[in-house]
C-alpha cells in the first residue's frame, strides 16, 4: 500500500495554514462533531479489500469481496479500499462528489479499551499519559478561542465533557426514549432438536450460559452508548440539526452522539445490526447535507468514535474492544473523493499488539488542521484548544 496525500508539516503546518487564505469568510463555517459511542468497526465501513488477510481473519462477517457474486458486495473507492454497500445510496454519492474524505488508522493514544474513559479522553482532547483535567472540553475551548463569533450548541440528552468549560452552551434535546432491539435469540430452537436424547441437559445448560454471557454483553453495548441516540432513527434528528444551524446564527458549532455500535454479538457485515446502524447514519448525514442547502459548502461534518475493533472476529460473530478507526470528514466544500493520512499495509505484521489497526493518525492533529483552515487559528490558539497537538496538513480544505 501507498503512503498517499500526506505530508507531515507539525507546528510550522499550522503556521502555514494561517498564512493562507481562509476555507469560509469569517464567521460562517459551521462545524458538526458526530461522536459514536461504542466504537464502531471501522474495518467494516472502508473494507481493505485487497488484503486477503482481511478474510482470513473474518470468516463469517466480512463484507464481501468487490467483484463477487454477492449483491451486496463492497464497492471499490481505490486500489486498496471499497466501501460496504450498506451506504451506497448515502455516504457513496458524498464521496463520489468530493464531499467525503475516510481516514483509516485513526484514533486516540488511549490503550485502555474502557469505553468511559476513552470516550472523556477523546471529548477533553487530551493526550493519553497523565490523569484527566474534567475542566473542560476541546469544543469549549475553541468557542472561547474564537471570542464569540461561532457559538456553540450541544444536540444531545445531557451536556458532554466536549462542551464543558468556561463558555455557556445550551444543550438542546432532540430525541425521545429509544429501545435498542436486541438480536433474536434461538435458543428455544436449538434446545428442541435435542429434546429426548442424552444430550438434552447439557444442550439446555449452554443454551443459559449463552443467555447469561449474551445478556452481559448487551447491557455493556446499552451502557456504551452513554444514553445517545440509535442510529436507526438518527435521520429525523439530522433534520432537526440542520435546519437549527441553518437558520440560526447562534448555532455555529453542533456536538451529537449517536449510540449503538458495541458490536460485540451478530455484528453483521453489509447486512445485520452494523449495517442497519451504518445505514440510519448515513442516511442522516445525508439528509443534513440536503437540508444546510447553500450552507454545506461552507459546513464540516466530523465523524469519530472513541476506538475501533479488534481485526479478528470473536466466537459471537461479532468484534471487541480495538484501538485504530477510520474517522471521517464530509462538507461541501472540502476535497473529498479519497482516502488520507499515514497508511500501511493491512497486515498481519502491522496489527497493534498482534489484534488492532495501528492509530497513524491523531484524531487531534485532523482536528488542529481543520480548525486552523476553517478559523484562521494560530499555534498558541491551537495549543489552547488542542494541548500538545500536531497541526499536521491532511489536505482536506
Amino acid at each position: 500500500m501507498k503512503r498517499r496525500d500526506f505530508m507531515s508539516a507539525g507546528l510550522a503546518g499550522a503556521l502555514a495554514l494561517v498564512n493562507a487564505k481562509l476555507w469560509a469568510a469569517p464567521g460562517e463555517a459551521k462545524l458538526l462533531v458526530v461522536m459514536l459511542r461504542g466504537a464502531y468497526d471501522g474495518a467494516s465501513l472502508l473494507v481493505p479489500h485487497a488484503s486477503d488477510f482481511y478474510y482470513r481473519s473474518r470468516p463469517g462477517i466480512a463484507v464481501p469481496r468487490p467483484g463477487s457474486a454477492d449483491p451486496n458486495a463492497a464497492i471499490v473507492l481505490d486500489s486498496d479500499w471499497a466501501l460496504n454497500a450498506a451506504v451506497k445510496d448515502s455516504l457513496l454519492p458524498l464521496y463520489r462528489n468530493g464531499q467525503a474524505v475516510l481516514i483509516p488508522f485513526s484514533g486516540s493514544d488511549d490503550v485502555s479499551r474502557s469505553h468511559f474513559q476513552a470516550q472523556d479522553l477523546m471529548e477533553l482532547g487530551q493526550g493519553g499519559s497523565g490523569a484527566l483535567d474534567y475542566s473542560s472540553g476541546y469544543l469549549n475551548r475553541l468557542a472561547e478561542a474564537l471570542a464569540g463569533s461561532q457559538r456553540a450548541a450541544s444536540f444531545t440528552n445531557n451536556l458532554t465533557p466536549v462542551f464543558k468549560g468556561a463558555v455557556p452552551v445550551p444543550n438542546i434535546s432532540l430525541r425521545g426514549n429509544m429501545k435498542i432491539n436486541l438480536p433474536p435469540r434461538h435458543s428455544e430452537m436449538i434446545a428442541s432438536l435435542y429434546e429426548g436424547t442424552r444430550l438434552s441437559g447439557m444442550a439446555t445448560a449452554g443454551m443459559e450460559t449463552k443467555k447469561r454471557v449474551s445478556a452481559e454483553l448487551m447491557n455493556e453495548m446499552t451502557e456504551s452508548s452513554r444514553g445517545a441516540g440509535a442510529a436507526r432513527a438518527f435521520g429525523a434528528q439530522a433534520r432537526a440539526i440542520a435546519k437549527l444551524m441553518r437558520d440560526n446564527p447562534a448555532y455555529s458549532i453542533g456536538f451529537v452522539d449517536v449510540g449503538g455500535w458495541d458490536t460485540h454479538v451478530d455484528q453483521g457485515s453489509s447486512q445485520g445490526a452494523l449495517a442497519t446502524n451504518l445505514g440510519g447514519l448515513c442516511g442522516g448525514l445525508s439528509i443534513f447535507a440536503r437540508e444546510m442547502g447553500g450552507l454545506w459548502r461552507s459546513t464540516v461534518v466530523v465523524v469519530m468514535s472513541e476506538f475501533g475493533r479488534t481485526f479478528r472476529e470473536n466466537g459471537s460473530r461479532g468484534t471487541d474492544h480495538g484501538h485504530g478507526n477510520t474517522l471521517w470528514v464530509l462538507g461541501g466544500g472540502i476535497s473529498g473523493g479519497r482516502i488520507a493520512g499515514r497508511q500501511v499495509a493491512v497486515s498481519e505484521a502491522n496489527l497493534f499488539q498482534n489484534r488492532d489497526y495501528p492509530v497513524l493518525n491523531d484524531y487531534r492533529s485532523v482536528l488542529a488542521y481543520l480548525f486552523a483552515r476553517m478559523y484562521g487559528l494560530g499555534s498558541a490558539a491551537l495549543e489552547r484548544v488542542l494541548p500538545g497537538a500536531k497541526a499536521d496538513r491532511y489536505e482536506i480544505i
